[in-house]
């Protein structure tokens, strides 16, 4: 009878964005991760859990091990990057857009508490609507020239946290 070589295996999952899924993988197949399955993570519908397999006994493990904490802080900085990009230019746009809608309001309080009864509450009220709107109104233009800028900052992070992803799966293969 034939000895057949045992082979133990390391396992390792990992819970990643679904967007980050195809580059998790490829960066672990570089660390000597054979992909086992994928499944969506429990109570969070934009993740996925991925689970690997590696051979225990696989060469330069030490050094595998230093470029894997690598790989996950370098994943970890483009998935918080990727975020950043979504919500480049909200806030500023928000508060605008918020302040206009209140001071819009005010306005129209104005007019249905303090009644039409007055000139001066009614043209106070219609001027502070008016004023009110156009502040709102600004807060596309802000969220466009704010997000344009915060995009400009990130997009040559991410390219470098990228890059540098690459040069860690480079030298794990």
């Amino acid at each position: 009878m034939e000895k057949k070589e045992i082979i133990t295996y390391d396992y390792r999952t990992i819970k990643v964005k679904r967007e980050m899924e195809a580059i998790a993988m490829d960066a672990y197949e570089n660390l000597g991760w054979e992909f086992v399955n994928s499944g969506i993570s429990m109570g969070a519908i934009f993740y996925v859990n991925l689970s690997f397999k590696r051979d225990r006994k696989i060469d330069n493990k030490q050094n595998l091990l230093k470029l894997q904490e690598k790989v996950d802080s370098t994943l970890q900085n483009i998935e918080v990057l990727h975020g950043k990009k979504r919500t480049a230019g909200q806030i500023p746009a928000l508060v605008t857009g918020i302040s206009g809608a209140l001071i819009f309001g005010g306005g129209l309080s104005m007019l249905l508490t303090l009644g039409f009864e007055t000139l001066g509450f009614i043209i106070g009220g219609v001027a502070l609507g008016v004023v009110g709107a156009a502040i709102a109104l600004l807060g596309w233009p802000i969220f466009k020239r704010t997000r344009k800028r915060g995009l400009a900052v990130i997009e040559p992070i991410l390219e470098d946290e990228f890059n540098k992803l690459s040069d860690i799966c480079e030298e794990a293969k």
